[in-house]
């Protein structure tokens, strides 16, 4: 990603997704190892669990699930908040067709940082429309942000940025995807790009 005349840099995030039922996934991230012209270092990683509520939708009644997680001071130095912050999500799903998907989600995470007794508070929020062009691929494009709270207000210190991109299923069980975003509003970065890879493995 780029802002400004700051180019950064991180490789690889991960994710691991394990069912404990049919409606419950914990949720095991790492942030990957991240640069900044001289500097680099590892990012901080994340415990999780996401549960199902309404798993089918029904008419304008969306599928809807909570998100539930903790980050965890892993990281470098300048790479990590140095505490225990909790997040939330809820997310909703609607199939608008088959082939048409709408998904967004509302939710809040804390936020430490050091010299600071008190977490940053903030709002976050994003929007994605999905579309299948073949069997095997798709696109997609999504927007998202945050804001930061103080009390009862709402502060200028967030932001709102864009991205779009194609996923390709490789085999039944191997995604490929990429994308391209820019930063709309606030503190954002310029322009950003990426790829990812995720695979299911057989039980």
């Amino acid at each position: 990603s780029s802002a400004g005349d700051v180019d950064r840099y991180e490789v690889p995030s991960t994710l691991v997704r394990v069912g404990l039922g049919d409606r419950t996934e914990l949720r095991i991230g790492h942030a990957g190892m991240g640069w900044v012209e001289e500097r680099h270092g590892t990012g901080d990683s994340e415990l999780g669990v996401k549960v199902n509520l309404i798993e089918r939708a029904d008419g304008w009644r969306p599928e809807m699930a909570m998100l539930a997680g903790l980050s965890l001071p892993t990281g470098g130095d300048k790479y990590s908040s140095s505490g225990i912050d909790p997040s939330f999500l809820i997310l909703f799903a609607h199939e608008l067709s088959p082939r048409l998907s709408l998904g967004y989600n509302v939710g809040a995470r804390w936020e430490s940082s050091a010299g600071n007794p008190e977490r940053d508070v903030f709002a976050v929020y994003s929007m994605a429309l999905g579309l299948g062009l073949t069997g095997r691929l798709g696109a997609f494009f999504e927007l998202f942000g945050d804001e930061r709270q103080r009390g009862n207000t709402t502060t200028s210190e967030g932001f709102i940025a864009m991205d779009r991109g194609l996923t390709f299923l490789l085999t039944d069980i191997v995604q490929l995807d990429l994308y391209i975003g820019r930063g709309l509003a606030g503190q954002t970065e310029d322009v950003f790009f990426g790829t990812g890879l995720s695979f299911r493995l057989p039980r």
